[in-house]
């Protein structure tokens, strides 16, 4: 039997090849379908590339307050945690966050306010965690109808006393991935709207660890800081 049993099962096969093979000749040819990827699923992807691809950034910004006060000057970011606006002129401010709180710091008064980084809108910027779903936060292309820009917007619905932000992208051909880093807005629960708008980004160069760091100014009202 065993002598017997390879040769009968090569002759089954050798009869049903030819039928098997004229079969597929008589089917029609695949017809090859190129899907369209979705463009909000798209800039999802990209947007969540670009945050866990970016571990620094220098940029001159320009800030628009709510009462229409516009102030300029540098901000350093090294995520997670960490951002620092230098503001330019005789600007009293500084603001640092150390990668545990966001503290603004009045020299002319004298006065620290600390805030938790993720009690501030800034926390998705800042954060460590790129899972853009988990965090809640909405991604929309071509806001507008410009296909330039990519916005992300997020709020905290447990906590609306927290304001939201919405992080505003541009695609260009010459930036990583594609997408660079052009601003934010910030609305907080009164509706007040602040922007800040990057100028000239420089993603993930190297920054100096005093940049967290800040002369205390407590007790010494009227005292500017050192830049």
């Amino acid at each position: 039997m065993k002598r017997t049993f390879a040769p009968l099962l090569l002759s089954v096969f050798a009869f049903l090849s030819p039928a098997v093979t004229a079969q597929e000749a008589e089917l029609p040819p695949l017809e090859e379908a190129t899907m369209e990827e979705d463009p909000t699923f798209a800039a999802f992807k990209d947007v969540e590339r670009y945050f866990r691809e970016t571990e620094s950034l220098k940029a001159g910004f320009v800030q628009h307050a709510p009462s229409g006060e516009i102030t300029s000057g540098m901000v350093y970011m090294a995520r997670p945690g960490r951002i620092r606006f230098d503001y330019a002129g005789d600007v009293p401010f500084l603001v640092v966050a150390d990668g545990e709180a966001l503290n603004l710091i009045d020299y002319e008064v004298g006065q620290v306010t600390r805030w938790p980084i993720d009690d501030t809108p800034l926390r998705l910027l800042l954060g460590r965690d790129v899972d853009l779903a988990r965090l809640g936060a909405q991604v929309q292309a071509a806001p507008g109808g410009d296909e330039r820009i990519v916005a992300v917007h997020a709020r905290d619905e447990n906590r609306p006393e927290l304001g939201t932000i919405t992080i505003f992208f541009e695609r260009r051909a010459d930036a990583p991935d594609t997408l660079t880093l052009k601003g934010w807005l910030v609305k907080d629960a009164q509706a007040q709207e602040t922007y800040v708008e990057l100028v000239d980004a420089v993603l993930n160069p190297e920054l100096e660890k005093k940049l967290w760091t800040f002369e205390d100014p407590r007790g010494l009202s009227k005292r500017r800081r050192t830049r």
